[in-house]
């Protein structure tokens, strides 16, 4: 008798274990899922944001091991697995699949009010400086089917791309080496103006370029919030009042540190009638293994263009997936504006009167000055 019981303690002994393991998780998750809707808490839930899905996928795996009460730890082990496998087949679901350039007379996508179906593709990546392979990058971007990129994270270790990707893209801005504007956006196409600023005084830098049809394309790069919470919903709200004052059709591009459930993302989307090119596309990390987990990358778009195709590219050197996005003019363009004032009943000044030397001082000398960017 006493064997018997010695022999069957050890399996008690596991399944308290993995009773009290699954009780704390399901805990955990459901108190960082009501941080994360919760609006007193904002700055500290988008640092959790992220792993919503995580979160989600952990607490209903725990549901399930105390639910079933047999072999919890190995329930709750399996439902942590098919959560990352999950998110990871998320990314790579839509990865490592190039848009279909559009057949035109010069060889390039092209998007302007003449012709409405027209496309334009656009690609965003973290360069990651100082790490990665740079060859690779080089190779990647050179072939790579779209007519804008833009670049963050481009130190000094990274300038060197820019001249080897002259050729296939000969128009290019730059930002400075200074870390709150590495950045660069590379051009297939002519840009009527173009340059690069910071969104507002102690802000991040961004750059831009407004190519035909006075389509505005915008990069930034902001700070992570698990550095700092209160300095990243300073930056989104910073970038929304910006974005909100420039008219006519823009994408904004990127690593915005931020996923499509954090509160800052959502007030972006809201005040600025942006729309994002995809919500399900993890990007990060991609690096040693590409299973990203996080959509930390994004191009979003202002009403008057529609998103025909969008994704992330393959592993290229870096910790970020690139992220792409097909884009067509509506043949009907709805005013922005106007969109915002049903939704808000008050707009703020228009472009023209707020883009000033302050906020756009132009960084570029042998661009056309940043004033252009309120006309």
């Amino acid at each position: 008798m006493g064997g018997e019981l010695g022999a069957a303690s050890p399996v008690s002994g596991r399944a308290s274990a993995g009773r009290r393991l699954a009780l704390l998780a399901l805990v955990a998750a459901n108190l960082a899922l009501v941080l994360t809707v919760s609006t007193g808490f904002t700055p500290l839930a988008d640092i959790i944001a992220p792993l919503t899905g995580h979160l989600l996928g952990i607490g209903l795996a725990a549901s399930l091991a105390l639910l079933a009460r047999r072999r919890m730890l190995a329930l709750l082990t399996a439902g942590v697995a098919v959560t990352i496998g999950l998110h990871g087949w998320l990314g790579l679901a839509r990865c490592c699949r190039a848009p279909m350039p559009m057949a035109t007379e010069s060889g390039v996508t092209k998007i302007s009010t003449h012709h409405p179906g027209s496309r334009l593709t656009v690609l965003a990546l973290n360069t990651w400086d100082r790490h990665g392979d740079p060859d690779r990058l080089a190779r990647y971007l050179a072939t790579a089917p779209a007519d804008v990129v833009v670049l963050s994270q481009l130190g000094p270790d990274r300038r060197r791309l820019l001249a080897r990707l002259e050729a296939a893209f000969p128009f290019q801005v730059v930002c400075s080496d200074a870390r709150p504007c590495a950045l660069a956006l590379l051009s297939r196409l002519p840009l009527e103006a173009a340059g690069a600023a910071r969104i507002a005084p102690g802000q991040p830098g961004f750059v831009w370029a407004r190519l035909g049809g006075s389509l505005t394309v915008i990069g930034t790069h902001l700070d992570s919030p698990g550095r700092d919470p209160w300095l990243h919903e300073r930056q989104m709200s910073a970038l929304a009042r910006f974005i909100r004052r420039i008219d006519g059709p823009l994408v904004l591009a990127g690593d915005l540190n931020t996923s499509p459930w954090s509160n800052s993302f959502r007030r972006l989307r809201a005040t600025t009638s942006l729309v994002p090119a995809g919500l399900l596309m993890p990007s990060w990390p991609a690096w040693p293994l590409a299973l990203p987990q996080m959509a930390l990358d994004h191009i979003l778009v202002s009403p008057e263009l529609t998103v025909a195709a969008a994704g992330t590219g393959p592993a290229v050197g870096s910790d970020h997936l690139p992220v792409w996005a097909q884009l067509e003019r509506h043949p009907i363009v709805l005013d922005r504006r106007r969109l915002l004032v049903r939704r808000y009943a008050s707009r703020p000044a228009a472009a023209r009167a707020h883009l000033g030397a302050e906020l756009l001082a132009d960084l570029g000398g042998e661009h056309v000055g940043a004033r252009d960017l309120r006309q």
